[in-house]
């Protein structure tokens, strides 16, 4: 299979957006996963279901608890999330993208990310010197691991706004869902499809408490100043995403030391995503509003 370098590109996300670990390993094969299927019919959506299993098996691989398992829990881990990224990038080659295959994305991944904390929970529990302790670290790391995912999402719609002028995402998917959910409710046997809505959109009300939309459309940051000034420190908040969390996870697993890997995400990273807040802050004030010839995209 030869590989379009312009075509890799496009199956991408904004470079400047994309984690580290996702460019340099999961996405290049993600890329191949997606154009070996895509002449065979397989659809994004059926990528992302196959995900889903691989997470589940590898959550159950996971709960037996002894040193083989742990090595097939991180191969299966690994294999998650390199189809987690090709169901995407098969979208975007086909230019496929909807509504419902992201949706279905998001609820795969925290089934998915159940999975695997609670295997990883009970097949660890009796390596730990306290079980008790244990289980609340590994809670502490698993919503962590989720507000970390919320956070590093706002940071990626602040900079598509700012920088490059995009619609605030984060405020017209809100809307978009709740005028779907409400459509929804007057059809009947919609039952799941309406409980995926509220649960997406109870995400993106948590997500604006991390990140609300500018109180003032009217005025803006000077789109090119803002990408020179913060092009930089979006790569670093990339490195709080879910490749990260997940990628320490499958090392210390490979070495059967999940512990390592939940101490990792509840202290450092809380301490590097403390001082990007503070980074961040500091160069915001340095920067001036200018006149929005475009309000309304916010």
């Amino acid at each position: 299979m030869l590989v379009n370098s312009r075509e890799y590109k496009a199956s991408l996300k904004a470079l400047e957006i994309e984690e580290y670990f996702d460019l340099w390993i999961f996405r290049p094969l993600g890329f191949i996963v997606a154009k070996a299927v895509q002449p065979i019919g397989i659809t994004p959506n059926q990528l992302t279901v196959l995900a889903m299993i691989c997470g589940i098996c590898s959550g159950y691989v996971f709960s037996i608890g002894t040193p083989q398992a742990f090595l097939w829990g991180a191969f299966f881990y690994f294999l998650f999330n390199v189809l987690d990224c090709s169901d995407g990038q098969l979208a975007r080659i086909k230019r496929s993208s909807s509504v419902a295959g992201k949706i279905l994305d998001g609820a795969a991944d925290y089934v998915a990310g159940i999975a695997i904390y609670t295997g990883i929970g009970i097949g660890y529990v009796n390596y730990f010197p306290n079980p008790a302790v244990w289980w609340v670290l590994l809670v502490l790391a698993a919503l962590f691991n989720i507000i970390h995912s919320i956070v590093i999402d706002s940071e990626r719609f602040r900079f598509t706004h700012h920088a490059w002028g995009r619609p605030h995402q984060l405020s017209y998917d809100l809307e978009y869902y709740k005028l779907e959910l409400h459509r929804l409710r007057n059809i009947p046997g919609t039952w799941f499809e309406r409980f995926v809505l509220n649960t997406y959109i109870a995400y993106l009300n948590v997500s604006r408490f991390f990140h609300k939309p500018p109180k003032n459309p009217n005025f803006i940051y000077d789109p090119g100043i803002y990408y020179r000034k913060f092009r930089r420190l979006m790569k670093a908040w990339t490195f709080l995403g879910p490749t990260t969390h997940i990628t320490i996870i499958i090392v210390s697993c490979i070495f059967m030391r999940p512990d390592i890997a939940a101490w990792i995400i509840v202290v450092p990273m809380n301490i590097y995503w403390l001082l990007l807040v503070l980074i961040q802050n500091k160069k915001l004030k340095s920067l001036h509003l200018i006149s929005n010839p475009n309000p309304t995209i916010n």
